[in-house]
Formats: structure tokens, C-alpha cells, sequence
């Protein structure tokens, strides 16, 4: 049999992961539990310059540049008086850094290109697809779908996101079937955060355009759905002259949860906006009165997981992005990680059957070192970033005298985002971006170069 490679999940990670595998002629099918791989999702995604480098790696830059909102500068301010404490043109500085800009982008329209610009997509692809189980064997995987389908390969990568299915699958196998389960048991991802995003006509209310805010501790009202009110809350938004992109982050009301987000209700949505009514997002502009503009379609209220699981593969399963390593979107973060560690990932397996010269199989032994060398690589790069974003979200919605002082007169003063404009950033994170080895790319560069290149 034809090594085969079985995706589960058509997100962003997994549709990278696909366009990785056509380049590398690894034969593949994707299964997706929804009806169609596209989706209306409001969400906006930060898509980092060595992000948009993998990008342009595979072809896609021109029409991701179409697409994406313009970003020029950053505000913070105080969300309960909208003073702004600091300013920067972080965005710009990294693109004089690294040749590549910042690209602010709807999900739905990053997963149209990415699914558009797939050769095999038809083929490939199979949608209304819901994994039930999985079963390795000697030489390969059967996956089982609801509908009595069964699909055969060598590996599956569990590309289905937070809730993976897949991981459910693997953690189970572990228990039933490893040596020391004890040591490879995974903790449960853990909500302690949920908050609204969506979007929002900008007509009326004029916030500035291109500017990226972040309002830091704002006060919930007494009648928040949170019960107490205490803690405060993060908004950060960007918009354009018709429209503003927003997402909130506040304490869960009865602490840190593993249960899966709820199906809020709109009468939830309403009272929890209520409860952020008063707290500025820029100046001049209260949530309250981007809520009265909002579009309802494509806002959606949900709890924020965080996580960063110890065991990312057993036997012939191997997961990626959120499955393994999730953050909230705090930090814009999280699909960058996702995406580097596919990166990773077809690297190995790349280099793995590349040796094999097509010649044999390659056995589940050889494929757990693949796993492991993906595993180790990305466990020492992501872990920083992580803890990093796990840290930021407690920091931006504290409240009292600290935080302010913080904010007021500290922060302006040893801001990595604006320190030596961005060095620390550049040098630190985005200069180690992936790089998918096996593609011929120069691509482009400034005055920070970049730590991986292809060598041809």
C-alpha cells in the first residue's frame, strides 16, 4: 500500500498540512465532520510575518494581501477611562524587519484560499466524515466514521482542533495498550476565560481605522453574568472605515472548568455585553456602543480553553495545533504555533520516506521517532510562547493599584513591542519561523535575516 496519510480536521492546520503533503507527494485524505470545509466564522486571525512566509512558501501571498484588514499602529488604554498609555508601529517595524507584513485575516477567508488552492481538493476531501474510532495495526490505520465508513492509511494526524476527537482516540489507546499509560496520560485542556468576538459596523461610531486597541482591566457592572463582577476584562479590536473586528476576554463566573463550552444563548450574549457596556474600547467609543451596531450572524460568545498536553503521539497517531498546544487568542498566537508545528511535522515525515526511497513501508517504530524528533522540536519552541500567552491573559485583566501603576508608568518604558522597535520580537520569535524544507523558496528578507532557510 501507498503510504497514506489521513488528516482529520479541515481547519487552517489541517488544510496547511494538506497543501505540505501535495508538495511533498505524500498521498492524503482529509475527513471533516461538517458538511463543507467552508464556514461564515467572524474570527479574525493575527497571522504573524514568518506565518505569512509559510504562505508565500505554498503560493498564497498574493491573495491573502486581497483579503487582509490594513494594521498600522497599536493603542493600549485603560478600559475604565479609555486613556491610552501607550503607542506603537510595531506592525510596520516588523515588516521593515522581516520582509513580510502582519496580516490580519477572517477564518473564512483564509480557509477559502487555502481550500481553493488545493490540487486535489475534490478528490481528497471528504466532508460529513465524524471519526468514531481509530485502529492501528502493523502496518497502518483504520479509521471508522459514523456513517459505517472505513477509511484506510499508514498514520493519522489529528488536526481537529481543541476538542479533538482524534486525541480522545489516542489518549484511550495509551490507557488500554502503553507500557507506563501513567507517564503518557494527557491533563484535560482547561476554560478559564470566555468572551464574545464578532464584528461590528463602524459607520456611525468611528473608530480609528488600521489601529490596533487593546483596552486592559475594565470593570464588569454588578449585573454581569459573571455574578461577582470581579476581575476585569480585556477588549481588543481593529477596524476599518465600515467595520470593527472585536473580541472580549474575561474571568469564567465559577472559576477554571474541563467541561466543553456551552451553546450560549443570545439573552447570555446580551447579558454579558451588558456587563461591559461602560468599559472603553478607544476613545471616545464604550463597548456598549459597538454592541448596538453589532451583527449578530457572525458573533459568537464561547469559553477560551488553554492547554499544553505532554503526550503528542502514540503508535501511528499524531496530533497538531490546538490538539496539543492552546492558548487564548490573547496573543494572536495560536494558529502561528499550529501552523509551524505542520511544518515541523511534514518535515519529518518527509525526511523519513525520503530515505526509504519508496522502497518499503516504513514501520510504526521508525514513524514513532519521526513523531518524537516533531514532538521534541516543537515542545521547546511553543512551551515559551505558551507560557507567555498564559501569563499575558491573567496580566491584562487584573484590576488595583499594581496593574495600573504597571500599565501607566512601567510599561511604557520596557515594552518589548516597541523597545529597539521590536528587536527583542524579531530575534527572539519570529526570525525562528519553519520553513517547509523540501520547497524550493528564497522568498523575502530585511534587516533581521531569518534563522531557517531552504537549502537547495
Amino acid at each position: 500500500m501507498t503510504f497514506k496519510v489521513i488528516i482529520v480536521g479541515g481547519g487552517p492546520v489541517g488544510l496547511y498540512m494538506a497543501h505540505a503533503f501535495e508538495r511533498a507527494n505524500i498521498d492524503y485524505v482529509m475527513l471533516e465532520q461538517q458538511d463543507t470545509v467552508l464556514n461564515m466564522s467572524g474570527q479574525l486571525l493575527f497571522t504573524w510575518p514568518q506565518t505569512v512566509r509559510l504562505f508565500d512558501q505554498i503560493g498564497l501571498l498574493a491573495d491573502l494581501e486581497k483579503v487582509a484588514l490594513g494594521i498600522h499602529h497599536k493603542k493600549r488604554l485603560f478600559g475604565d477611562n479609555g486613556q491610552v498609555t501607550t503607542i506603537s508601529n510595531f506592525w510596520d517595524a516588523m515588516q521593515d524587519n522581516h520582509g513580510y507584513p502582519f496580516l490580519p485575516l477572517l477564518r473564512s477567508e483564509l480557509v477559502k484560499i487555502l481550500y481553493n488552492h488545493l490540487k486535489s481538493k475534490e478528490s481528497n476531501i471528504r466532508v460529513n466524515s465524524r471519526v468514531i474510532d481509530i485502529c492501528p495495526h502493523a502496518t497502518g490505520v483504520h479509521v471508522h466514521l459514523a456513517d459505517g465508513s472505513l477509511i484506510q492509511g499508514s498514520i493519522v494526524v489529528g488536526a481537529d482542533g481543541v476538542h479533538s476527537r482524534t486525541r480522545q482516540i489516542m489518549d484511550s489507546l495509551v490507557a488500554q495498550h502503553a507500557l507506563n499509560p501513567a507517564r503518557l496520560a494527557n491533563k484535560p485542556m482547561v476554560s478559564t476565560f470566555y468572551g464574545i468576538f464578532g464584528r461590528a459596523s463602524n459607520v456611525d461610531l468611528g473608530i480609528e481605522p488600521e489601529v490596533f486597541f487593546e483596552s486592559r482591566g475594565g470593570s464588569s457592572s454588578s449585573s454581569s453574568s459573571s455574578g461577582s463582577g470581579e476581575g476585569g476584562a480585556v477588549i481588543q479590536c481593529l477596524a476599518t472605515k465600515e467595520i470593527v473586528q472585536f473580541v472580549t476576554l474575561k474571568p469564567l463566573p465559577g472559576g477554571p472548568t474541563a467541561e466543553r463550552s456551552p451553546r450560549y444563548s443570545d439573552d447570555e450574549m446580551d447579558a454579558y455585553a451588558a456587563s461591559l457596556e461602560d468599559v472603553a474600547i478607544c476613545p471616545g467609543v464604550k463597548f456598549g456602543d459597538v454592541w448596538a451596531k453589532v451583527e449578530r450572524k457572525s458573533t459568537r460568545m464561547l469559553n477560551q480553553e488553554e492547554g499544553f498536553l505532554d503526550n503528542w503521539f502514540f503508535d501511528r497517531i499524531v496530533l497538531v495545533g490546538d490538539a496539543v498546544h492552546k492558548s487564548t487568542s490573547v496573543n494572536g498566537l495560536g494558529m502561528t504555533c499550529g501552523l509551524h508545528s505542520g511544518a515541523v511535522l511534514a518535515n519529518e515525515l518527509h525526511s523519513l520516506l525520503s530515505r526509504l526511497r519508496g522502497k518499503e513501508e516504513p514501520s510504526t517504530g521508525e514513524l514513532e521517532g519521526a513523531f518524537k524528533r516533531y514532538q521534541e522540536d516543537r515542545k521547546a519552541e511553543v512551551k515559551p510562547i505558551w507560557n507567555g500567552g498564559h501569563a499575558m491573559i491573567r496580566e491584562v485583566v487584573k484590576k488595583g493599584w499594581v496593574s495600573w501603576f504597571w500599565d501607566r508608568f512601567v510599561l511604557p518604558w520596557c515594552d518589548m513591542e516597541t523597545f529597539a522597535k521590536g528587536l527583542l520580537v524579531s530575534v527572539l520569535l519570529i526570525r525562528q519561523g519553519q520553513i517547509l524544507r523540501f520547497v524550493p523558496f528564497e522568498g523575502r528578507g530585511g534587516r533581521v535575516p531569518w534563522a531557517r532557510k531552504v537549502v537547495v
